[in-house]
């Protein structure tokens, strides 16, 4: 977590806010109201004056006296988040030894960092030598290649070439790095990483899904976010095409996302139902959606927002299957293996799946237990957008 003090430079009696980044969902919107508040958050316009950083990365203390854009800032600390200890080192050391100091360029270096060789531990040359060569290599070699590395021999030859740069996170060595310019200072590049259900591309319907403007979007994400992402984009919804980039959901509801018909708002709808969703309850849906049959995203939605009304147990996946599950219990194993030849449990299973309206299916047994019909159940409009995802305290004003 990264903790930002900010003010209004123009109306410093307005005071400080702190908020923190990455900034979650569920926080987002008041985060974007109280900063509205100080004439501050603009969604495009650098406006926001750091007066302090604190947090894990003291690299970024050097965007202190600056003004910055909350959602680069926001992007930037949700890249840092997923980074390991060995590339927070590359990313804070390659920043000191670049002289990078502006949000575009932090946001690029997120992206090519790892190409940077840094040594903090002087003690193990072998393991030096070894990281060097993967570092050299886009991080991946094989056991065998790595066998046939004389580390300690890579690390001399490394330390006595005179191109590191002592900085306090540790002595880096370039490799050639290159600091593409990966975000036009508009349009946030993709990344894989996020705790989302769904991956969007947006674009203007007569754009290719896979030029550089393309605007990402993770959901489920707050109506705040999703609406200054498109006035960032200078997007329309009217004129603009949605793309299923990667989706979390059952492979049933992947099948209804049907990327012409199917509106930003819906979609979205859909990924906040399903993301509080355990397994347990993906799965189930997978069988209820199986029985339903829907035949849009909305329907789809009220269905995961009813899952209580329907009963599934995925150990059951034929009539025998569940006929012995009703007489001997969860185990299906009889106590007297002599009743097998007494008793019809395909027969049983089918009686009480008819008399329930039940379905079999790969994902298991689902039965319908509402007053409605499902047709009825499907026909109304979905509740609410369900919990987004919880945030940990946020300082005020």
């Amino acid at each position: 977590m990264i903790q930002v003090i900010v003010s209004n430079a123009k109306c410093p009696e307005y005071g400080q806010a702190t908020v923190p980044f990455p900034i979650r969902e569920g926080n987002y919107p008041r985060i974007i109201e109280m900063l509205q508040a100080m004439e501050l958050g603009d969604p495009v316009e650098k406006d926001c004056f750091v007066n302090e950083i604190t947090g894990d990365w003291p690299i970024l203390k050097r965007l202190e006296n600056r003004t910055i854009n909350l959602d680069e800032m926001d992007y930037l600390a949700g890249r840092l988040e997923s980074f390991d200890v060995c590339e927070r080192a590359k990313f804070q050391a390659a920043a000191v030894k670049y002289g990078l100091y502006d949000m575009d360029q932090l946001i690029n270096l997120t992206f090519c960092c790892q190409d940077v060789t840094v040594i903090t531990d002087f003690s193990n040359l072998d393991e030096v030598g070894r990281n060097h060569y993967l570092d050299m290599n886009d991080g991946a070699a094989t056991q065998e290649e790595l066998d046939n590395v004389d580390g300690y021999e890579t690390a001399l030859l490394l330390i006595e070439s005179g191109e590191g740069t002592i900085t306090p996170y540790g002595v880096v060595y370039g490799n050639g790095m290159q600091l593409r310019a990966v975000y036009d200072g508009q349009h946030f590049p993709f990344y894989l990483g996020q705790d989302c259900v769904m991956i969007i591309g947006i674009t203007d319907a007569d754009k290719s899904i896979r030029d550089v403007d393309t605007t990402w979007l993770y959901l489920p994400a707050s109506k705040t976010r999703i609406n200054r992402a498109l006035v960032r984009a200078n997007l329309h919804k009217e004129t603009m095409r949605l793309h299923i980039e990667s989706s979390n959901c059952p492979p049933e509801v992947t099948a209804l996302l049907n990327e012409a018909n199917e509106s930003l708002e819906e979609v979205n709808e859909l990924a906040a139902a399903i993301f509080p969703l355990s397994d347990f309850g993906r799965a189930k849906l997978s069988a209820v959606i199986q029985m339903a049959n829907p035949g849009s995203v909305k329907e789809a939605t009220v269905l995961a927002q009813n899952l209580d009304e329907f009963r599934f147990i995925p150990c059951v996946r034929n009539a025998e299957e569940y006929g012995r599950y009703l007489i001997c219990g969860r185990k299906q194993s009889s106590p007297d293996p002599g009743l097998d030849q007494f008793i019809n449990y395909e027969a049983y299973g089918q009686y009480q799946a008819a008399k329930e309206c039940g379905q079999f299916s790969e994902c298991g047994y689902v039965s319908y237990l509402g007053e409605l019909s499902l047709s009825k159940l499907m026909a109304e409009i979905p509740r609410c957008q369900p919990r987004l995802r919880p945030e940990l305290h946020m300082g005020g004003m």
